[in-house]
């Protein structure tokens, strides 16, 4: 038996013991099969069946957001006259505001 003689009295490490208070081995079963239903359909959009083609994801993009751009004109036209009407409304309430503002100042 060796006698340690210290000042200082060092601790135990503590021990960690987990146990999960509700635990339900079926439901995790049930959301371990939705979990993997969920990566077969989405393997099955991106069709991993087949061959990687390297720059297969880029090749014709440029033509059909063209084409998407073509189908679809009054969307485009729709959108401009959007931020047109509200650049517009917006220096208009910035004129009206700046106005008030000076006659408020001359009033004090």
């Amino acid at each position: 038996m060796a006698f340690r003689i210290s000042f200082f009295h060092t601790p135990q490490h503590r021990v960690f013991n987990y146990r999960p208070r509700y635990w339900n081995p079926e439901k995790e079963a049930f959301e371990e099969r939705i979990k993997q239903s969920r990566e077969k359909v989405a393997a099955e959009k991106r069709n991993e069946d087949k061959p990687y083609v390297p720059g297969g994801s880029i090749r014709g993009s440029f033509q059909r957001s063209h084409e998407v751009a073509r189908r679809y004109p009054a969307r485009q036209k729709l959108i401009r006259a959007i931020i047109i009407i509200s650049l517009i409304v917006i220096m208009i309430m910035a004129l009206y505001l700046t106005q008030a503002f000076s006659y408020l100042f001359k009033i004090f």
